[in-house]
């Protein structure tokens, strides 16, 4: 499993080599315009190559000379750049994207950082890799208030669990274990997929799960959730944390995330009640003590 920032860190290299490719382009083009530029600056590289040299014999009188003649070439170079209007830093190496500086992140107005929409290639391959490549199509933007009525519940679980994400509570206080509960078909599937995929366009590692699919990962993925930022973990039920060793693995998984005061959601159907009283006995327990997310704001 890889975050963003490691995807975005691996690309750098090829985002260097793009700028140097657009860099040598620049200069080609501008050079074929006017190859009395091109001469000068060959004048200049040979000119410094020499100096090099004198510097080296500790000649100080023709390091003086060179440096005399660079400068006047410099002058000449100058003149022809303003009288052909050619931009004086043609040949410099510039940022592929303004918004960014190619460091693949922007900040706000609040200082909040954000990935740059110039690593839309690295974000969807994020989604993939922090199971959600089945969701390509989920965005925050489509999250309908008023589908199936109840605009302001669905504001207020929206914004609850974007405070889970951040690992606050309405009164701003640290929590690290949340319950979403609604009944099926209320889109809480969506809501949890966009709110994990903030999750990491704000630079987190996140990651969404089923609760029966977690015997089925492999156990660097499952180190991994242990430390992550944040941890979605869907269709959660009493009766599944009792077979396939669900139980066991998502204990380890509650235990160290407290610990360490990371969020992880539950996503499910039932109320925190029931499940509190069906669970595992493992589970039961952090249940009781966990927040709620649900329609009614409970």
């Amino acid at each position: 499993m890889k975050t963003i920032r490691e995807l975005i860190n691996e690309s750098l290299t090829e985002v260097a080599a793009a700028r140097e490719i657009r860099r040598d382009e620049n200069v080609r083009r501008v050079y074929r315009q006017c190859p009395e530029l091109k001469e000068i600056d060959d004048q200049i590289i040979g000119v410094r190559g020499n100096r090099l040299i004198a510097v080296i014999d500790k000649d100080e009188k023709l390091v003086k000379r060179f440096d005399i003649a660079e400068e006047e070439l410099r002058v000449k170079r100058d003149r022809i750049i303003q009288i052909h209007k050619i931009d004086p830093n043609f040949d410099e190496t510039r940022s592929i994207c303004e918004k960014c500086d190619d460091t693949g992140f922007t900040k706000g107005s609040d200082g909040t950082l954000k990935v740059c929409s110039c690593r839309r290639n690295e974000l969807e391959r994020c989604y993939e890799l922090s199971g959600m490549g089945d969701y390509s199509s989920y965005r925050m933007k489509n999250f309908r208030d008023d589908y199936l009525g109840n605009s302001n519940g669905r504001k207020r679980v929206r914004n609850e669990l974007l405070k889970a994400m951040l690992g606050m509570n309405e009164d701003g206080e640290k929590s690290s274990l949340w319950v979403y509960s609604a009944p099926p078909q209320t889109g809480k599937t969506f809501l949890a997929v966009c709110v994990c995929k903030t999750a990491i366009n704000l630079g987190k590692s996140a990651y969404y799960v089923k609760c029966e699919d977690l015997p089925n990962l492999g156990s660097d993925t499952l180190e991994d959730l242990k430390r992550i930022d944040f941890l979605v973990i869907d269709d959660f039920a009493d009766s599944v944390t009792l077979f396939n060793n669900v139980g066991s693995i998502l204990n380890t998984l509650l235990e160290i995330r407290t610990a360490g005061k990371l969020p992880t959601v539950l996503v499910t159907p039932f109320p925190k009640t029931e499940l509190v009283s069906k669970c595992d006995m493992r589970i039961s327990g952090k249940l009781s003590t966990a927040r709620t997310i649900s329609p009614e704001g409970k």
